[in-house]
């Protein structure tokens, strides 16, 4: 078994906390970091910001508490322009918005746009250029750094900024005297070395395969597109299939919501938040999915769904999630229960997986028995049963087939 720390070590993020006056923290600043644990080097930066919203909304990270509290992150344009936004909660994020943003109409048209669906902006690394004063009424709280633009140089500037009521933050505070100059000057929150250096998150990533998002966002598209389609085509996935149950989980997105079916975490989630967030999973994708371990957990999904059919049972859905998500460990090589835990599964479904108990963990008991060739087992059942089980997990072997010939 692999225990929880040892599996969360790669390397996801890092985070610099934001204070207020009294050193308490306010929130955290999120930032991309690739193999360089140090230094961003961002040479794309929408890949970039996009990593670092999957990352935090479906990796395996010990950040639950204090994700929480609101977090801080750079939004490039090409991001702001697009319909690829993740599906999180306004209430968690601040979107930082560079001063040299070009500010086009059609940026205009966007940050009306996000900011009527409840989202907060703040613009960083503002230096008192007259140009951008048309940003102002758009943003919540305005960033200064302190090294680059010195405060007391513009006390007159920075009072009228607090007359408008936005909030100020001092970022690069480097020392005692710094910080104690900008509480003088009215700033509100403060950002730097002086309180913190940026902390090195791990976790575990949570990849996917490529081609399962990019097949979505193209069904997507179509407006007519059916609820069962997307479940079928999400459902063909498993790593997509977590994914949606993940988003469902995850404290940043503001959707808690247990389920007990693809079908239903597809219904909860809505078609325009899946869209946005299979846009983003495009960006990021960069592992292939065995081939051999999806055949496996496609015919075991698709054999419990097909013996519940077989007995009438209204939890043929249920089964297929059940059967998909039993393998998920092997997947992403961490100790079953933890990853289960990060999910939006509800407790039936969840007993059936780990303990093999209740109708939908005969159904799984069924499946293994004849994917493990557990002949005893086997035996035990009716002569009915034997039957029903054959040709299911028969079918179901050709229907995976068909699945991964269909992706190659």
């Amino acid at each position: 078994m692999i225990e929880f720390p040892a599996v969360l070590d790669d390397l996801m993020m890092a985070q610099q906390p934001i204070l207020k006056r009294t050193k308490d923290i306010f929130g955290y600043e999120l930032l991309f970091r690739g193999k360089d644990s140090l230094n961003a080097n961002i040479s794309d930066g929408e890949a970039a910001t996009s990593q670092v919203l999957v990352n935090l909304c479906i990796g395996l990270t010990k950040l639950e508490s204090q994700l929480r509290k609101p977090f801080f992150i750079n939004m490039t344009t090409e991001l702001m322009l697009s319909d690829a936004f993740f599906p999180i909660d306004p209430d968690t994020v601040y979107i930082e918005i560079l001063e040299n943003q070009q500010l086009t109409p059609e940026f205009f048209v966007a940050l009306k746009k996000w900011r009527s669906a409840g989202y907060r902006f703040a613009l960083d690394d503002y230096q008192f250029d007259a140009a951008y004063e048309t940003l102002l009424p758009w943003v919540s709280i305005v960033k200064i750094d302190v090294l680059a633009t010195h405060p007391e140089k513009y006390a007159g500037k920075i009072a009228e900024l607090k007359a408008r009521g936005l909030i100020l933050l001092a970022e690069k505070v480097e020392d005692s005297k710094m910080f104690e100059l900008c509480k003088t000057l009215g700033f509100d929150l403060f950002q730097g070395y002086f309180l913190q250096r940026p902390e090195i998150i791990k976790g575990k990533r949570i990849d996917s395969a490529t081609h399962g998002a990019i097949e979505l966002v193209n069904a997507l598209q179509n407006k007519d597109i059916s609820i069962e389609a997307i479940t079928s085509l999400v459902g063909k996935n498993p790593k997509l299939s977590y994914q949606l149950l993940r988003i469902l989980n995850s404290p940043v997105c503001g959707v808690p919501k247990t389920v007990v079916s693809i079908k239903e975490a597809v219904v909860f989630l809505g078609l325009l938040q899946l869209k946005k967030w299979a846009l983003l999973i495009t960006l990021t994708s960069s592992s292939n999915q065995p081939q051999a371990l999806l055949k496996v957990l496609l015919t075991r999904g698709r054999c419990c769904q097909l013996i519940a059919e077989s007995k009438q049972s209204e939890l043929a859905d249920s089964a297929f999630m059940v059967g998909l998500m039993s393998g998920i460990d092997a997947v992403f090589n961490v100790e079953k229960s933890v990853v289960l835990e990060q999910i939006a599964l509800d407790k039936g479904s969840r007993a059936a997986i780990m303990t093999q108990s209740g109708e939908l963990g005969g159904y799984l008991i069924q499946a293994l028995s004849c994917e493990e060739q557990s002949w005893d087992s086997i035996k035990s059942l009716s002569q009915a049963d034997r039957t029903t089980l054959n040709r299911a997990f028969l079918d179901a072997m050709l229907w995976s087939d068909e699945v991964v010939r269909s992706i190659n």
